[in-house]
């Protein structure tokens, strides 16, 4: 218990400080997108390496990327529910930001701290969460809002994946665990030494890039996205941790995950449809500086 406390400590102290750090100058919100690339394209693939490392691919691996379907599907089915009977441009709104999870970015981080063994099966529930996030939501948006997401839909979701650096390194690091071939020990040790820098910097750019304005009339509509996220959470949580005959340590870390935060891109497309952008924008940073104390406390049961 005193591990987990102790690290959630370390990650909040770490937002709050990226978050002083702005108000004393020393960065900009702009400065946000350079710790993005940071995270997305070195510290997060080295980390992806280093914990793929010594993985067996098995059964549970395609499990985990059916569960992370799953809970996304849960997701956009509770965002229809829970706004069925308003305006349509706040349905789209419900649909692109009350599913999809922030696992590579933020959960992944964190949970290497205590289940690094179970890095490579949240890669592959986070496969199947960017088949939503990258587009499926916003293509059902667009239905919410009578319009056309385009063409191809489903070439421009394959596309938005392949564009990705981690999905790529996922996808090369499973590939080379089917056929067993370890990478030399130089790369690994690389990767590891870059890797350990991603905690720290997600916390930090999640600082960085924390502002809230929230005017009074949209809290209710900001609550109640959080409150379908949260109710989601739990349903899976009880589903995979208690239901599921998986190895513990898939169970535990799929369990966590599903109390991530909301994707960045949400907010992309969210401006993109021009629908109450300013919702996003409050109910976004919410579910970030939420989720290392709800992940903490439910760690306690998984544990």
């Amino acid at each position: 218990m005193l591990e987990v406390i102790t690290w959630a400590v370390i990650y909040m102290l770490t937002m709050f400080l990226g978050f002083f750090l702005k108000r004393a100058g020393v960065f900009r919100t702009e400065d946000k997108h350079v710790l993005s690339n940071l995270i997305f394209y070195v510290t997060l693939p080295a980390m992806l390496v280093s914990s793929f490392s010594g993985a067996v691919v098995d059964f549970w691996f395609v499990m985990a990327f059916l569960l992370g379907l799953l809970v996304n599907a849960l997701m956009v089915a509770a965002a229809t529910l829970a706004s069925h009977k308003k305006a349509p441009e706040l349905q789209a709104l419900y649909t692109i930001n009350c599913a999809g999870l922030n696992v590579g970015n933020l959960a992944m981080p964190f949970l290497q701290n205590f289940f690094p063994a179970g890095i490579p099966y949240l890669c592959m529930f986070d496969t199947a969460d960017s088949c939503f996030s990258l587009g499926t939501t916003y293509a059902i948006a667009c239905m919410r809002l009578g319009r056309s997401s385009g063409s191809n839909k489903l070439l421009n979701i394959l596309k938005s994946l392949f564009q990705s650096v981690p999905f790529n390194v996922y996808l090369i690091m499973t590939v080379l665990s089917l056929l067993q071939i370890e990478l030399p020990g130089a790369v690994l040790q690389t990767a590891d030494f870059m890797g350990r820098g991603n905690g720290f910097l997600a916390m930090l750019m999640v600082g960085v890039s924390l502002e809230i304005h929230l005017k009074r009339e949209d809290l209710g509509e900001v609550l109640q996205m959080l409150l379908v996220r949260y109710a989601c959470a739990a349903v899976s949580f009880v589903f995979i941790f208690y239901l599921i005959p998986a190895p513990l340590v898939m169970r535990q870390v799929l369990a966590l995950a599903v109390f991530a935060a909301a994707p960045n891109v949400a907010m992309i497309y969210t401006n993109r449809l021009g629908v109450r952008t300013e919702i996003a924008a409050a109910m976004h940073p919410l579910s970030t500086a939420f989720m290392i104390p709800l992940m903490s406390a439910m760690m306690l049961l998984v544990r």
